[in-house]
């Protein structure tokens, strides 16, 4: 094989070595992309959690409220039902 051989066939193949190339640098571009996208996907996310995260405590507290209401009331209704007792007893003791 001479020189001109030799160049012809390094000649032949440099289109597809700069095919190669362009197809290598396209594909990092793209992974670049898809990057940036997941980055600003996990920021969106993360805003979620912090709204998600705000909303649960104010969940909790509205539920400890209904707590201590409840609470509340209940030891209002047990009173009640305390004092009838008292007076049903009175009653029942007078009757007999």
């Amino acid at each position: 094989m001479d020189h001109n051989q030799l160049y012809i066939l390094a000649i032949a193949n440099v289109p597809t070595m700069i095919t190669v190339l362009i197809g290598i640098l396209l594909n990092n571009a793209r992974f670049n992309d898809l990057n940036l996208r997941m980055t600003s996907m996990e920021g969106r996310l993360g805003g979620l959690d912090t709204r998600f995260n705000s909303f649960e405590n104010r969940i909790d507290s509205r539920i400890s409220n209904l707590e201590t209401k409840f609470d509340t009331r209940f030891d209002l209704v047990l009173s009640k039902v305390v004092e009838i007792d008292n007076r049903l007893t009175r009653i029942e003791a007078q009757g007999h």
